[in-house]
Order: structure tokens, then C-alpha cells, then sequence
């Protein structure tokens, strides 16, 4: 029906045209003709339908999912995004303009996640059947709870879920109510947390106190019956990191200048940066005695790095560095910036607490 209200639009306009033309003469046929495809094109009157059925990799029928087509054309600023929800039967129509230049994507969502999304490119002047198959992800249950690096319990700690933008990717986004705004909890006087109906894969808890600084907990599996698990709080204090260099035998190399080939640097960059949705979180619930987010940033861990280029008598690099306590990640690079080979770290997060001590990262450096 709109393909034929389209055509009888244009006939319309051609008339219209055909008795302007004589009028004046025949001048601006060209002009004209332009003005009438461009205008015809832009309004859509050359459209195609998309449709198919979205369903999980056993043909379950998805309700629900948002289905998205955008044509990107040449000039940003002509992009076309159309999108429909699939009905009782996973089935989804969208009536999508053609053109002749312009790049179509297609992408499947489910509460605010992306868990579909294909690059198709140019498609043919006609309508577009395609079904979608997606990678089941059910909703959870994630709880557990909220300890200090002693293993005793905190209540009253700010804790909230990540996920990711895309199935698949970093967790990079909190979760939110309905009417809005943050879902977060304060844990209770056991230090226990509690979330239903999260959806999303992987998933991240995140905590924050300001006498705890921030945890974390990464669920890269989230389990259909129940996720979470023990969120160790570091603590707000510096911690000395060490590190202890060793030879391919496994021996600490003692009172050593370490040739140019093989000094290294040892980077530490937070393995989450959640911190300023946190922040904005916890101001505006005015907890913990109305702290603003600035404060609440600045208890974040920062980047960090340590050069060694020698160790003392006990094989430890002669220079130390100190770090917010948290959770990073470790990279080893060599003077001119690239991955040292060689090095071996036991694990490629960790977390830094033991404030009193420090954390020894020990590191295999094969001099043979």
C-alpha cells in the first residue's frame, strides 16, 4: 500500500512538472528532473523491506529483540536508521529505503546490548529476506559477597554490575532501572549483594567504599542459575610494588646490570575504569556522607610503570614503584616499546593489597 501511495505521489508531481516544463519553455528539464529523484529518493519512495525471523542456535523464537538497518550513504548526515521489535514469533519488518551508494548494516539488541551485528555492505534494488540466528544469552541471578583482603565481611559497601556495549566485549556499562538511572546496592549487614534479571555476557561487579576503595569481580560465563562470587576490597592505600628478576634457571640474579637487550619496563594499567559512572552513581544518591565524584575518582588506581635495568643481592630490581592499591593489568615492554619476549609473569591480573609487605611480581628474564 505505501509502495503504491508512493508511485501515485510521483505520478502526481510528473504532471505537475509536465505542465511547468511547458510553460516555460522546456529550460531546467535537467534541473528539474534532479530535484524530482532527489526528492522522490529521500522521502523513502524507493524503499525495500527487510525481514526474517531472529532465533537462538536451537530455532527458539526470540520475542522482543530490537532488529536495526542503517544505510550509511556518502554524506553522514544522509544515514538512514530503521529498526522494529520482533513479535510473538521472533519475526521483524522494516521498510528501509534503497540506494544505490550507501554501505547497510544490520544489528540485533536486547536490553541495551548488542548481540548481533553484520557488516553487509551494498544490497540489490529488492526487498531483503534474512534470518538471524543468535548465541542464547538468558538473564541472571548474580549475588555473592563483599570482603576486605583479610576475608572479613562489609556491609554498606556501594556494589553494581558492568556489561559489556556488544556480546563478547569488556564490560563498560553499568546496569540501570527502568525509570532509570543506576541499579546499584549497598550491601547488607552479612556483605552480601544481590541482582536479578542481568543479561549480558561478561559481566563485572563493581564496588566501591571509601574507606575500601574499589573491587571488582569478572564473571566471564554468566550462569543461568546463578553468577557472582567474593569481591575482595583492596583498601585505599599505596602499595611498594617489587620485582625479583630471575634467570632461565629459575635462580634470582644477584647484584646484576642487566645489558641493554634485555632492561624492561613494567607497566601497570587499571584492568577497569569504571570509576567515573561510579562516581556519578554514588554523588548523586549522596552516600557515604555526601561524597562528590571527584573524590570518589581519585580513589581510583592510576597507571603506573617501573623501569629495571639492575637487581640488588637478593635478585629484586634496585628500583620499586608504588601504586594505588587494585586490580591491573601487567605488561613487560622492552626499551623500544614492544612486548619483551621472554618474560614470564604467573598471572596476567593482579591484585595488589598487602600494603604492609608490598606485592612481589617476580619475573624470568633467560640471560642464557
Amino acid at each position: 500500500m505505501r509502495k503504491l501511495l508512493n508511485w501515485a505521489r510521483l505520478l502526481a508531481i510528473l504532471a505537475v512538472a509536465v505542465v511547468a516544463l511547458s510553460a516555460c519553455g522546456g529550460g531546467g528539464e535537467i534541473l528539474l528532473g534532479y530535484y524530482l529523484y532527489k526528492q522522490f529518493i529521500d522521502e523513502g519512495g524507493n524503499s525495500r523491506i527487510w525481514h526474517g525471523t531472529v532465533s537462538d542456535t536451537n530455532g527458539q523464537a526470540l520475542p522482543g529483540y530490537l532488529v536495526e538497518v542503517t544505510a550509511n550513504r556518502p554524506d553522514p548526515a544522509g544515514d538512514v536508521r530503521r529498526s522494529d521489535e520482533t513479535d510473538d514469533n521472533g519475526e521483524y519488518e522494516i521498510v528501509m529505503p534503497w540506494y544505490e551508494v550507501a554501505s547497510y548494516e544490520l544489528a540485533v539488541m536486547h536490553d541495551g546490548i548488542t548481540v548481533y551485528h553484520d557488516e553487509i555492505g551494498l544490497v540489490f534494488n529488492q526487498d531483503q529476506a534474512r534470518d538471524i540466528q543468535v548465541s542464547p544469552v538468558a538473564t541472571v541471578t548474580v549475588s555473592g559477597t563483599v570482603t576486605d583482603s583479610d576475608s572479613e565481611l562489609l556491609p554498606q559497601v556501594f556494589v553494581t554490575v558492568a556489561k559489556p556495549a556488544s556480546i563478547g566485549t569488556e564490560p563498560d556499562t553499568l546496569i540501570t532501572l527502568t525509570e532509570g538511572g543506576a541499579n546499584y546496592q549497598l550491601t547488607n549487614s552479612t556483605g552480601v549483594y544481590y541482582f536479578e534479571d542481568i543479561f549480558g555476557e561478561p559481566l563485572l561487579v563493581a564496588a566501591f567504599h571509601p574507606s575500601h576503595g574499589f573491587g571488582y569481580f569478572y564473571i566471564e560465563e554468566p550462569s543461568p542459575i546463578n553468577s557472582g562470587g567474593t569481591v575482595i576490597m583492596p583498601g585505599t592505600g599505596q602499595v611498594e610494588l617489587r620485582v625479583r628478576v630471575l634467570d632461565s634457571a629459575g635462580e634470582p640474579l644477584e647484584n646484576t646490570i642487566l645489558p641493554v637487550d634485555y632492561r624492561f619496563t613494567l607497566r601497570l594499567v587499571p584492568a577497569y575504569d569504571l570509576s567515573s559512572q561510579i562516581a556519578l552513581a554514588v554523588a548523586d544518591a549522596d552516600l557515604f556522607g555526601n561524597i562528590t565524584a571527584e573524590e570518589v575518582i581519585a580513589l581510583h588506581p592510576v597507571s603506573g610503570s617501573l623501569q629495571v635495568s639492575s637487581t640488588d643481592a637478593e635478585g629484586f630490581a634496585n628500583t620499586t614503584f608504588e601504586a594505588t592499591a587494585g586490580l591491573y593489568r601487567l605488561t613487560l615492554e622492552d626499551a623500544q616499546g614492544g612486548t619483551f619476549v621472554g618474560v614470564l609473569v604467573g598471572l596476567e591480573t593482579r591484585l595488589l593489597h598487602d600494603a604492609e609487605g608490598g606485592e612481589i611480581v617476580e619475573v624470568r628474564v633467560p640471560l642464557s
